[in-house]
């Protein structure tokens, strides 16, 4: 894979180095249609296979945006969403074109099924699938599987912070010594404030189903950096009892965005 790929393989900090785990394991695996229209920029299709995991990215462009490209991708559009901006409907057919790229490439090609919107607007993926969605204003992701090695998945991908934004959730979303953890390392505030918020984002993701009474950003803790060689993964301490004593989460930096994944 190109340096420019999804799943980079150097970040550079002060310091380069490569945050990874599941995320460097996947391979590439070329889509062979051609892009659908203006608004999808480029698409992408990688496959973990320890895992069977499918991550299907894309980039779109919001000023390509119409509403009839639902009917043409077709892709449904909730009720709940048909008056809301233009902006959060183009994030939203751009994540449902993700899904339907991971879910055809998956033996049973089941990209005529939809992946609709629960009571909290989370996705809900087809029968005897885990998956998870995300999206920034370009870029949308989507990462499915139908193994049975694998009970949960969350992913997130977030726009690096400027000093303004780490500031403002200074103390809600992190605290001094999480923060401290990555900057001891030579990371920046602002991309060690958005590293930790979205790992933190793509655990809540992942444990959705267990969680029904708000996001809470406390109740999971960075304590550990574990570094092999050249790469990096995030531990983080769960303080509550019906979840898993400790979750791994894998992080990259790409085009001026963190992107974070838990799969466990």
């Amino acid at each position: 894979m190109d340096q420019d790929g999804v799943i980079s393989a150097l970040i550079h900090f002060n310091q380069s180095f490569e945050i990874d785990a599941v995320l460097n394991r996947f391979v590439n695996s070329y889509i062979r249609c051609a892009l659908p229209n203006r608004f999808i920029k480029m698409h992408k299709l990688l496959y973990e296979p320890c895992f069977d995991l499918y991550l299907a990215y894309c980039e779109f462009n919001q000023q390509y945006f119409d509403m009839n490209l639902f009917d043409e991708l077709s892709i449904l559009l909730p009720t709940q969403l048909q008056s809301y901006p233009t902006v959060r409907q183009s994030e939203f057919l751009a994540g449902r074109y993700a899904a339907k790229l991971a879910l055809a490439a998956m033996p049973e090609k089941r990209c005529l099924e939809q992946v609709i919107i629960g009571g909290r607007k989370e996705p809900i993926f087809p029968k005897d699938l885990i998956g998870t969605l995300t999206h920034s204003d370009t870029i949308a992701m989507c990462a499915v599987t139908p193994s049975k090695a694998l009970c949960c998945v969350g992913i997130d991908i977030e726009p690096i912070m400027t000093k303004t934004d780490f500031l403002g959730i200074e103390g809600k979303v992190y605290s001094v010594r999480e923060l401290q953890l990555l900057t001891a390392k030579g990371i920046s505030k602002e991309i060690a404030a958005t590293l930790i918020f979205s790992a933190k984002e793509s655990i809540f993701k992942a444990f959705s189903k267990q969680i029904h009474h708000g996001i809470d950003f406390h109740r999971f803790e960075l304590s550990e950096l574990i570094f092999l060689g050249h790469s990096l993964s995030m531990k983080f301490d769960v303080r509550e009892v019906n979840f898993e004593a400790q979750i791994m989460v894998s992080a990259k930096i790409h085009k001026k965005h963190v992107l974070t994944l838990v799969a466990q």
